[in-house]
């Protein structure tokens, strides 16, 4: 027995409650069986009510695969687990008994109790085991399972008690052994008038190739409304509802993950089924973004996606003539016609877009979201039928017109309030719930911003048609309001049971030929698994104020400097431990950079500096600048020369390796501020400074200071970020340098004064781009942000991009890999989070996490690993190791 340990006010917690407590009762019982007989025989004795079942093969690999699977103790519960595996080694993997069960294939299947969640287990032998033989068998493994006849009569089945004094019922039927911790669920798997699993249900289970995944989910969706209804004391919600009528069963596969459940497979629909979620396995499944748009206090969300609309309305349209409910409506329709000259039919339907979404927040306040396919249209639409309300907001004037058009999902929205933004309809039954949306929209606080969210929402799939997802970390209450008071106790339980662990559960339904593709996540909280270890801190004087930068020490290990908001700069070793630091008079301008004598050249606006790695200046250093720079040095070093080039405003301020000033460079001046910092090139002979102005000029000097040539974007172009270099040894002629105007056109120069433009769309003027290796492509790819988006170009062509929903904290940081890609790292502002992204556009697995902008990401000891150097805004600087 039992509890049903988890349901939610959505049915999606309910039954995402059952399909985790079936995997886990699988893992405990995966030693119970072996053998190879027919899979049919233990289907055959299953009664009709079974709500799933699960199926799994006894034997090292998948026993492997469970061991030491916390999800799985954290819904059975420590007690239950504990008894399973008492039962396990101590009875079931006796020598007597194992014979019989070896190599099978054990079925599992669940069945409501009044109070209770029951499951049968049922394990086809590879020969007969008479049950007297089987009962004799068990009073000689340990005679303090006390073996019982339950009737002394016909002998065909017993009760023995576990070592915590639970009775588990036990018997033998057609060469199939059945146990169960109830008496009544075994007694019905023994009567032949209890009515059995239907022999379509049995032929469909028995077509689905397991895949060789590790345990397979049976759902029979005629019992799941029941089982919604069952195990709640409250009506059931509009959600759980969209299970009611709902026939056919599902397969689904296990994919293994350590901090989550993850199943996916097919599900069958009967053909005149009469419930809402079958219109669905005619659409195609597509991206569904509405999510982006959610508060971040979300409790739980149902979205729909319509790749059909027309193919969808005119399924709902046959519901509701089911129902008894169209002409009314149609009578309506007729009305608002007369009353508006609006046709709802004709102008209407057509405005909606292809998505739209139900959601209930953590304060159980709903509202519904819906995508518009042109926002400036649909307001005139829309607003002749409804009236208008202070703040923005309407009301609609008219009832059913969303149930009408959308099904059931809309509903209980009869007649809403609502406020348009961007391209969204947004409706709520209560003013204060738009409003509240509106503040939280206005300050990005959506629940796609939020961690473990984000970390959740990488288990997704990319399109689907319908998605339920529950926060099970906001919907508790409401979850253990819901249930019955027994499974809210299970529930509630944070000492025997670990509900309180997960983030979140969801489903996803996806159209596929008439059927429909199912997948189901559960995920714990960030909190219990993360792929960072947290290797040390390191006290500073204030936050940090530059990215923390790695440099070779000696031959033998690194170490990292890294500045603090008192302007101090600290030199750290690898494990964590000061070893000097230096007062300096402002912040570091650019990047520090190391020559290949290990010195370290860095400036300050006011100084140059050049010290050796324990902090000793060299001769020459520090000097004042003798105008403030504005970036940071960049370094030539040719035959052990060595050529250092500042920013200063509309100047370049030049020395060679002593701190000396150089020749020609003297009064230089160009038209407008220099960008960023300067480059260096050498191209068929020539030695190249360049330098890039806010004018939209760039300079090319030779090394003594002579102008070579002046580049003009044209029609008063403006820049605002760096300019990018290609440089290709093998065929200098192709060489070219880039950046944008503020449009986002990209200006390319050739070193042979050729000028070309490319437009890849709009951007704002406050965009930015760097021209960096991300993939293997040894072109540089064009890295864009804009507007809390990412995006990477090869040449006009997107690589891969990426939504934040967050303002960015700082242009990008680039951190290259051993074969000459580089990872692309981000933080974002409101949240405060660091991303680091994959070539590919994939996320690091760990990421994001939550940091200040000033990090790095990369080597920090010869282990092969890579190391996250960040801050929080407490003072210190952390180091976290990435296996």
């Amino acid at each position: 027995m039992l509890g049903l340990q988890e349901m939610r006010n959505t049915i999606i917690v309910t039954s995402i409650a059952f399909i985790a407590v079936v995997v886990a009762s699988v893992f405990y019982f995966s030693s119970l069986n072996k053998g190879d007989q027919t899979k049919r025989k233990p289907f055959l004795h299953i009664p009709e009510d079974a709500v799933m079942m699960a199926t799994f093969k006894n034997d090292e690999a998948v026993d492997g695969v469970f061991s030491d699977f916390e999800l799985f103790r954290a819904i059975l519960g420590d007690d239950h687990s504990r008894r399973l595996r008492d039962l396990q080694y101590t009875l079931l993997r006796d020598e007597q008994l194992a014979p019989y069960t070896l190599g099978q294939e054990i079925l599992i299947s669940f069945h409501l109790g009044e109070d209770q969640l029951n499951y049968l287990m049922a394990v086809p032998l590879t020969e007969s085991l008479p049950v007297q033989v089987l009962f004799d068998a068990v009073r000689r493994i340990d005679r303090r399972y006390e073996p019982r006849w339950l009737d002394s009569l016909s002998q065909q089945s017993f009760m023995l008690r576990l070592p915590d004094s639970t009775a588990l019922y036990v018997a033998e039927s057609g060469d199939v052994l059945l146990a169960s911790f109830s008496e009544a669920l075994l007694n019905d798997a023994l009567n032949q008038d209890v009515p059995r699993l239907a022999a379509g249900a049995i032929d469909y289970f028995l077509r689905i190739d397991n895949k060789n995944a590790p345990l397979t989910w049976y759902i029979n969706h005629g019992q799941l409304f029941g089982l919604a209804t069952g195990a709640m004391h409250t009506a059931p919600q509009h959600t759980e509802q969209l299970l009611d009528g709902l026939s056919g069963y599902s397969a689904l596969h296990m994919n293994f993950k350590s901090d989550a459940l993850m199943f996916s497979g097919n599900s069958t629909l009967d053909r005149d089924t009469a419930a809402y979620l079958s219109l669905y396995r005619e659409q195609r499944p597509i991206e569904q973004t509405l999510a982006s748009v959610f508060p971040a206090n979300t409790a739980s969300y149902l979205t729909f996606g319509i790749s059909d609309f027309t193919a969808l309305h005119s399924g709902i349209t046959r519901l509701l003539t089911d129902r008894g409910e169209l002409n009314q409506m149609l009578e309506q329709h007729r009305l608002i016609q007369r009353a508006s000259a609006l046709s709802v039919q004709d102008e209407l339907l057509p405005e909606w877009g292809n998505e739209f979404a139900v959601i209930e927040l953590a304060n159980q306040a709903e509202l519904a979201i819906i995508k518009v396919s042109d926002s400036l249209s649909f307001a005139n639409t829309i607003r002749r039928i409804s009236t208008a309300y202070p703040e923005g907001l309407y009301r609609l004037n008219h009832s059913n017109l969303l149930y009408y058009s959308f099904g059931d999902p809309l509903k209980t929205f009869a007649r809403p309030y609502f406020q348009l933004v961007g391209q969204y309809f947004v409706c709520a039954n209560q003013p204060v719930t738009l409003r509240q949306f509106a503040a939280d929209y206005a300050a990005r606080k959506t629940l796609a911003t939020t961690l473990d969210y984000i970390d959740f929402e990488s288990l997704l799939a990319n399109q689907s048609n319908v998605t339920w997802f529950v926060n099970n970390q906001l919907a508790a209450n409401t979850i253990a309001r819901r249930l019955n008071p027994p499974f809210a106790a299970a529930y509630r339980d944070t000492t025997n049971f670990g509900y309180h662990r997960f983030y979140g559960w969801s489903f996803q339904l996806s159209g596929a030929a008439g059927n429909l593709f199912t997948s189901f996540y559960a995920k714990y909280a960030r909190k219990a698994a993360s792929a960072a270890a947290q290797e040390w801190a390191f006290d500073l004087n204030g936050n940090l104020i530059t990215n923390p930068e790695v440099f070779h020490y000696n031959d033998t290990s690194e170490f990292i400097l890294a500045q603090d908001a008192g302007h101090i700069l600290h030199a750290i070793n690898s494990n964590g431990q000061k070893l000097w630091n230096a007062q300096l008079p402002g912040p570091i301008l650019g990047k520090i950079r190391q020559l290949t004598d290990s010195t370290i050249v860095l400036t300050t606006a006011k100084r140059l500096y050049r010290i050796d790695t324990d902090g000793n200046p060299l001769p020459g250093f520090s000097l004042v600048l003798p105008r403030d720079a504005t970036h940071g040095a960049t370094v030539y070093e040719d035959d052990q020369q060595v050529r250092i080039f500042i920013p200063a405003k509309n100047r370049i301020l030049a020395y060679d390796g002593r701190g000396s000033r150089l020749g020609g460079w003297d009064n230089k001046t160009v038209t407008g501020d220099i960008l960023f910092d300067i480059k260096t090139a050498h191209v068929n002979d020539i030695h190249y400074i360049i330098a890039a102005t806010d004018a939209g000029r760039v300079y090319f000097f030779n090394g003594n200071g002579q102008p070579i040539s002046v580049e003009d974007g044209g029609r008063g172009a403006i820049s605002r970020n760096p300019i990018g270099l290609y440089l290709p040894a093998d065929d200098p002629d192709r060489s070219w340098v880039a950046t944008t105007d503020t449009s986002g056109t990209v200006h390319t120069f050739t070193f042979g004064r050729q000028h070309a433009e490319q437009h890849i769309g709009p951007r704002t003027s406050t965009h930015t781009v760097d021209f960096v290796n991300i993939s293997d492509n040894p072109i540089p790819d064009w890295v864009f942000t804009d507007h809390g988006q990412l995006s990477v170009y090869q040449d006009t062509s997107l690589v891969y991009h990426y939504e934040f929903g967050q303002r960015l904290a700082a242009r990008p940081l680039f951190f290259r890999l051993a074969h000459g890609a580089h990872q692309i790292g981000i933080a974002t502002e409101g949240n405060r989070l660091i991303y680091v992204f994959n070539p590919d556009g994939t996320i690091v697995d760990g990421f994001p996490l939550e940091g200040h902008s000033h990090f790095y990401f990369g080597p920090l000891r010869k282990d092969g690993r890579r190391y996250l150097l960040y801050s929080t805004g407490d003072r210190k600087l952390y180091a976290a190791r990435f296996d």
